[in-house]
């Protein structure tokens, strides 16, 4: 088998049709190849499912949230380094904060989002401004 083919204690790291999984996506996240992106552990009727197990540097966001598909625990949602993951329907793509720190829900966020399969020429600039939401200084940013 090649290493991807392989478990780690009970996971793939390779999902369907060659794309990558959520432990392969957590094991560089997190470290570690948990299967699942909640905090801590879940005891679901005597099976325990493990996810973050502390605050992390680099977060995780998925749209699959918005569906109630994925529960996205808050060491991933609040990353230490103002940067994320984020997982939509087919790929990965990443949003940051130039400044490399962590958000403060209090003040004024500038962050900026690329998809390397957005044919993106630049970065896409995006204010968020507590209680009132988010601003784009671009057209149409595919978020």
């Amino acid at each position: 088998k090649q290493w991807y083919q392989r478990r780690v204690r009970g996971a793939h790291l390779m999902a369907n049709h060659g794309y990558c999984s959520q432990e392969l996506v957590n094991l560089f996240l997190m470290g570690y190849a948990a299967q699942n992106v909640f905090n801590n552990t879940i005891d679901l009727d005597g099976k325990i499912l493990k996810g973050a197990r502390e605050p992390r540097d680099i977060g995780f966001l998925t749209l699959y949230e918005y569906y109630k598909v994925y529960e996205v625990g808050s060491y991933l949602k609040d990353p230490s380094c103002g940067i994320w993951v984020i997982c939509s329907e087919s790929h990965y793509s990443v949003l940051f904060s130039k400044s490399g720190a962590r958000c403060n829900p209090q003040c004024v966020t500038e962050l900026y989002y690329y998809d390397s399969l957005g044919n993106q020429d630049s970065l896409y600039h995006l204010t968020v401004t507590p209680n009132e939401g988010v601003t784009s200084s671009d057209d149409d940013p595919p978020l």
